[in-house]
């Protein structure tokens, strides 16, 4: 089970993807508007998500709650370098083929919170 801090740090988290993810979908896309919101998201996440200690989980759902923060740390740095290539095209072609990958790691990353929330109501295994 977790924390209700750790539950509501996660649920901070998911509006943050969610209000990302609305920028990016956009017409016209607003470069500093998306790029506040990126930065909004890689605050809660470190304020919040690597906030969340062994303590706030109990140890039978433990082990898989670090795996997924841990695979959490590695698309929210990956998704940090996919934003990055996606500032520097020029194209909107190019823009729009790097928007694929991007939408694709908020997916995979609400996926894992939301599968973090569906452990946390696990009492016992």
């Amino acid at each position: 089970m977790l924390s209700k801090s750790a539950c509501e740090a996660i649920a901070q988290f998911q509006n943050s993807l969610k209000q990302f993810d609305r920028k990016l979908i956009l017409v016209p896309v607003d470069p500093i508007g998306l790029k506040q919101s990126f930065q909004q998201l890689k605050a809660t996440f470190e304020t919040e998500i690597m906030g969340i200690s062994d303590g706030d989980f109990d140890p039978p759902v433990e082990s898989p709650i670090q795996s997924y923060l841990t695979e959490t740390h590695k698309q929210m740095r990956l998704l940090e370098m996919d934003f990055k290539f996606l500032q520097a095209a020029r194209q909107s072609a190019t823009f729009n083929n790097r928007l694929i990958p991007i939408q694709n790691r908020l997916n995979t990353l609400l996926s894992y919170s939301e599968n973090i929330l569906k452990l946390g109501e696990i009492k016992g295994l």
